[in-house]
């Protein structure tokens, strides 16, 4: 019965963090650390053919999860978050603000030091720099559809699937990529989506190896960095007040959907380990 919780937890997962990477502004990663399987996740892809059969149970499960998402809803999404930003936005802040306090919790649990104040702060400037890349960028300008740009943009998008608190979609933005790649993955258009994939696979490996290093030799000081970034990605993704009654209750109504939703996720966590 473990086991087969297990799968569902972890298809569900994948199903939200497919969510984080298709909504601009809302980082994959970041909703892994919520779910409680970023460590798991960038141990397994850092190091594929260690413990394999154990790597295979995570990652299958989350990655039909993230492809049911991606595939299946990238219409739905697309439509939503074109005419229903603000409530679909106020989801996801509620859904990444009900894990902050077990990511304090976990980036303390080997002891604070005054120093980890430092590298908060830096993953606040990080992402905070980040968001300012379409300003610096001229917003970007939109890519051709050749095979080394493809494979660019799946370099840009294996770096922020990876590293909590950069959102893949809104560093695509910033190059100019999201929506054709958006595109793409609606029409399901090979010719582009086949060289992203190789850019984003050897990236996605990677980055994992690295921050699966960091992890292991300074897990404190990587886990306050990606807490600032997850504070500075609160900043971010804060879509704004809503303007009417009706807004305000959708609003509000989604905000506690995803507070409920990530509160239920960390319990299942904690009653797992």
């Amino acid at each position: 019965m473990g086991k087969e919780q297990n799968f569902w937890y972890r298809l569900a997962s994948g199903f939200v963090i497919g969510l984080g990477m298709v909504i601009p502004g809302v980082s994959g990663g970041v909703l892994a650390m919520v779910l409680g399987l970023y460590e798991p996740i960038v141990a397994a892809v850092g190091n594929p053919f260690k413990d394999w059969r154990d790597n295979i149970r995570l990652l299958l499960p989350l990655g039909i999860g993230a492809a049911v998402c991606l595939l299946f809803l990238a219409r739905v999404l697309e439509y939503l978050f074109a005419q229903h930003t603000l409530p679909v936005l106020y989801f996801f802040f509620g859904l990444v603000l009900a894990g902050l306090p077990s990511m304090v919790k976990m980036a303390n649990r080997e002891g604070f030091r005054l120093s980890y104040l430092v590298s908060v702060v830096v993953g606040v400037i990080v992402l905070l720099a980040a968001t300012n890349l379409p300003r610096y960028l001229d917003q970007g300008s939109p890519g051709s559809l050749s095979v080394p740009n493809s494979c660019f943009q799946g370099v840009v998008l294996g770096i922020g699937l990876v590293i909590p608190g950069l959102s893949a979609s809104f560093l695509l933005i910033a190059f100019g990529f999201y929506e054709a790649l958006l595109r793409a993955l609606v029409q399901m258009d090979l010719s582009v989506l086949v060289p992203v994939g190789m850019g984003a696979l050897p990236t996605v490996v990677l980055v994992s190896k690295v921050m699966h290093g960091l992890f292991r030799e300074r897990r404190g000081l990587i886990s306050h960095v990606i807490l600032g970034l997850m504070l500075a990605s609160l900043w971010v993704v804060f879509p704004g007040w809503p303007r009417t009654s009706f807004e305000f209750v959708l609003c509000l109504a989604l905000f506690v959907g995803g507070v409920g939703i990530a509160t239920l996720f960390i319990q299942k966590q904690v009653v797992e380990k």
